[in-house]
């Protein structure tokens, strides 16, 4: 499983930098089905992590329209993370959810800590 979310964050930050050069419709979705990979597995102190940093990159990224020259491409670099990261808050809120309501209707014996993802193995 952490194989898995390791490639969707790498084919995100890949992702994010060729959004910067290449214009495409489905670059969007692809973040966010990225995002969503590397959120798979994550702790809860690691998603509220990625909640932050998807707040921080939404809203922050467009003031590096101020660097001479490379501005432009970062802002199209950052927002593409941004995206990326709102997928992986997505679907960590998902994931909890789930381990909540789980909890909930489950007898006492069968719970476990929110948080914590069911793995194969």
């Amino acid at each position: 499983m952490e194989r898995f979310s390791a490639v969707g964050r790498a084919l995100a930050v890949i992702l994010a930098i060729v959004s910067a050069f290449v214009s495409n419709p489905v670059i969007g979705p692809l973040l966010l089905l990225f995002g969503g990979m590397a959120a798979i597995g994550n702790t809860p102190e690691r998603n509220s992590k990625n909640y932050q940093m998807a707040i921080v990159l939404v809203v922050g990224a467009s003031f590096l329209e101020a660097v001479p020259y490379v501005g432009s491409y970062l802002v199209a670099i950052f927002t593409a993370l941004g995206i990326a990261f709102v997928g992986a808050s997505v679907v960590a809120i998902t994931i909890t959810l789930e381990q909540r309501i789980t909890r909930d209707w489950m007898p006492s014996s069968n719970r476990k800590p929110v948080g914590q993802v069911k793995t194969a193995l």
